[in-house]
């Protein structure tokens, strides 16, 4: 028999559960029938569960009915097999015996997909990429499928243990004004930073990433968009511009490589600088969220190794993640993903900061004003997350709409202009545990810098 199936401790389980020695409620929270390694035994299971939840008994004598005449269950003995199961002694208890029936449960799953990973490789019309994709969705298993069930006292002692090990969240400090508005970002937290093109997701992803690993939380950037190179100029921007005024380097110097001597200094300075912090990049054309998952498992543990703890992940940007299920619609890959997310913040206990296209409704709108409806593809991502943050620069948008000279509402234009230059908006549209509000901060874009 297989190192990974138990069928004793399936048959003490149900045993102990027909002869009202386990609580059936307790257990169904531990196993699903699907976790039975033996067919008859899961439909045995499921019987109980099913009976049991209409207040009905699940003696042997009440189950009886719903397995006689199944074929394996008349070569094991019949009636005889099921008296069998409620005298025999039991080793383990129920709850421990119901965490190795679903931990080797989760085995199984694992070698099953691996197998089929292996078997892909034959398949030449399948990219590396896919099957790799496919063996890390495979081993990307949660850590437990386990519901938390604690009492009144005990989730006020949770509490009380939270004020002691001083993380009271993820804060940037570069950008005070977000930091106010949004709140510190908790770990097993999501949350969206969404808006149209040109209104700085990045920049303000990047910035606030930064400030946050120089506040000593251990931060994990996630880049689907842009390749390392691209986001490593505009760090090096951001970090320029945040050290000294002095050392400001203009972003199209560090994207373009058209440094003075005095420039390249600054960057040799910032390079020293980042490598002090928590901070980490993973550069990835395409991602599975299986993937994802690894990638955070994998760069926590580098961290602690090195002293630190991951606190926080951005991803740039939600739309470009895959689900590990193919042959989805846009709605419902998206869906996926963002159902995904919020169970890898859980997972891991990290705040997940995820960047989301808005739909073109926005631009339709007077003013521009983002709503809750108008993140793209998906209602499950307002659904998900615990704080939606919209950015939004009116600058952008009047550039684009600049009138001829000679035209009457140039004059307005120009103060209109003049208000909003260099200004961002960041409105928090939905905070799970607090207020909504808006809050405004400073968009250099010519250093690709946000501050507030």
């Amino acid at each position: 028999m297989s190192a990974v199936v138990n069928v004793e401790a399936e048959a003490e389980l149900l045993g102990s559960l027909m002869a009202g020695h386990a609580t059936v409620d307790q257990i169904a929270d531990l196993v699903r029938s699907t976790d039975f390694s033996e067919p008859l035994h899961a439909r045995m299971y499921e019987t109980v569960i099913d009976q049991a939840s209409k207040g009905k008994p699940v003696s042997p004598v009440a189950i009886k009915g719903f397995v006689e005449g199944d074929e394996t269950l008349e070569k094991l003995g019949g009636n005889s097999y099921l008296a069998r199961l409620t005298s025999a002694a039991y080793g383990l208890s129920s709850a421990d015996n119901a965490k190795l029936i679903a931990e080797l449960a989760q085995r199984r799953r694992m070698a099953d997909g691996l197998r089929h990973a292996a078997a892909s490789c034959e398949d030449l019309n399948l990219t590396t990429a896919e099957i790799v994709a496919e063996a890390d969705a495979a081993i990307s298993v949660k850590g437990s499928d386990l519901v938390h069930q604690p009492t009144g006292s005990e989730c006020m002692d949770e509490l009380f243990a939270s004020y002691l090990d001083g993380n009271r969240g993820v804060t940037c400090g570069k950008i005070p004004a977000l930091d106010k508005v949004l709140g510190p970002s908790k770990p097993k937290q999501i949350i969206i930073g969404a808006g149209r093109p040109g209104m700085g997701k990045t920049a303000v992803a990047l910035s606030y990433g930064l400030g946050a690993a120089e506040n000593g939380h251990g931060v994990l950037f996630v880049s689907l968009e842009m390749s390392s190179t691209e986001l490593a100029a505009r760090m090096a921007a951001d970090l320029c511009f945040g050290r000294d005024e002095c050392d400001a380097v203009p972003y199209p110097h560090i994207r373009d490589g058209d440094l003075t001597y005095k420039e390249r200094q600054a960057l040799n300075g910032a390079r020293d600088f980042i490598g002090s912090l928590p901070f980490a990049v993973v550069d990835a054309g395409s991602l599975t969220t299986g993937r994802l998952n690894m990638l955070i498992r994998r760069h926590a543990r580098r961290m602690e190794a090195a002293g630190h703890k991951l606190e926080l992940v951005i991803v740039d940007y939600l739309q470009l993640l895959s689900p590990d299920t193919k042959g989805r619609s846009n709605y419902e890959a998206v869906s996926e993903v963002s159902k995904s997310l919020k169970a890898m913040a859980k997972d891991n206990g990290v705040a997940i900061f995820a960047l989301a296209q808005l739909s073109r409704e926005v631009e339709r709108r007077p003013g521009a004003r983002p709503q809750l409806s108008d993140l793209r593809d998906s209602g499950q991502i307002e659904q998900d997350a615990d704080t939606v943050l919209f950015l939004v620069r009116d600058e952008y948008y009047l550039r684009k709409a600049e009138p001829a000279e000679n035209d009457p509402k140039r004059f307005e234009w120009e103060q209109a202009m003049e208000t909003a230059k260099g200004q961002i908006e960041f409105i928090v549209a939905k905070r799970r545990n607090g207020e909504e509000g808006i809050a405004h901060g400073q968009f250099h874009g010519f250093y690709q810098a946000v501050r507030g």
